[in-house]
């Protein structure tokens, strides 16, 4: 059994963007149990901007992976790569963490695992994690399952700590100048008194697999406008731009592309103004549902079980065909996606979307 009462606390939870929200949860939980514990987070750079200023973490550990990656390949900045890593683990060594947590449950954070030292590291036992990680912790917990969502299996490793998990809504902490930036762009471009329905269209180069087409989205929004007066919005990522621009060309009805978001934090902001948001397994998905925002989620290959937005106001629009769920990083006929049609969707908004008010008059 870990130690009951820790007083230096590592969370191990490296990427990705909704991975870490879906950790935000049981770190919520952890700093009500212990609320004088020193809690540290180590985590990647693409996802390190989530826990910036978060009132549960005393630090964050930034692990720059891809840094690294490229700079150990270049003559002139390997042995610059080499001494900033060694660093890097001594620092892990020397913090003398009483407690690792370890969320992410792979070979990566295994190798983290070890490095840190530490008597106390509690992870996943063996059948739960991936590349022989149980061998790296002390400590195991088995989730109830492997089929349950992932907020509930993370908050299933508290429970080898004596603590009651429940769900804890966790936060996204906004700095007010990123407040006033969002507030800027919808008093600038929207109808601040029509409701706000935010499309995230695109996905990471990553999770291309996973996305809907953008003439479906072309679709969805003009059905969408032509029964309700609101405001569309679509969120961009710095891939998805074209993309955003030529769903919003091929309209009918006008909808707008969001403001420039430089940080999450700008796009948490904005996700905040939604009435309801619709898009696809990514990040912002996960950042609107951990917010209790009504969702409707585009599922293909993924398990929405397991990886769908953990939201009791969400509705997700999957198609049963025989080859999905799946484990695939590619496919050449994802039909589990282009099955999916812009009504059925539509549907799934219809459900949420506040009919007062907001349904146009059909007799003008």
């Amino acid at each position: 059994m870990p130690t009951r009462n820790p007083e230096n606390i590592l969370i191990i939870r490296l990427s990705a963007i909704g991975d870490v929200i879906n950790v935000l949860p049981a770190l919520r939980l952890l700093r009500s149990h212990f609320p004088n514990a020193r809690i540290t987070w180590l985590v990647e750079d693409r996802a390190s901007e989530i826990l910036r200023d978060h009132p549960d973490v005393d630090e964050v550990i930034i692990y720059p992976r891809k840094k690294w990656q490229s700079g150990i390949l270049k003559v002139n900045k390997s042995l610059n790569t080499i001494s900033e890593s060694l660093s890097f683990y001594k620092r892990l060594r020397k913090n003398h963490y009483d407690l690792v947590i370890d969320f992410q449950g792979n070979l990566k954070s295994a190798v983290m695992n070890l490095i840190t030292g530490s008597e106390d590291r509690l992870g996943f036992g063996k059948g739960h994690c991936k590349e022989f990680n149980y061998l790296s912790t002390k400590h195991h917990a088995y989730p109830a399952g492997k089929k349950i969502h992932r907020i509930e299996k993370n908050l299933s490793l508290l429970k080898e700590l004596d603590i009651e998990t429940r769900f804890l809504r966790p936060e996204l902490p906004v700095s007010n100048e990123d407040e006033e930036y969002i507030s800027e762009f919808i008093t600038g471009k929207a109808n601040s008194s029509l409701p706000i329905i935010i499309i995230h269209a695109g996905t990471s180069k990553f999770g291309s697999f996973k996305q809907w087409s953008p003439p479906n989205y072309t679709l969805l929004a003009d059905m969408i406008l032509e029964k309700y007066e609101a405001n569309i919005i679509f969120t961009w990522g710095p891939d998805d731009f074209d993309t955003v621009e030529e769903i919003i060309k091929n309209m009918k009805h006008k909808a707008l592309p969001a403001c420039e978001t430089t940080s999450i934090k700008q796009l948490i902001a904005l996700i905040k103004r939604a009435t309801i948001f619709i898009g696809g397994d990514t990040g912002p998905l996960h950042i609107a549902a951990i917010m209790d925002i009504p969702v409707v989620g585009i599922y293909g290959p993924k398990d929405p079980a397991i990886y769908g937005p953990y939201n009791g106001k969400a509705i997700v629009i999957k198609k049963d065909v025989p080859c999905s769920p799946c484990k695939k990083r590619t496919c050449g006929d994802p039909i589990c996606m282009t099955s999916i049609l812009p009504e059925d969707v539509f549907r799934g908004v219809e459900k949420l979307l506040p009919i007062h008010h907001q349904e146009k008059n059909l007799n003008t």
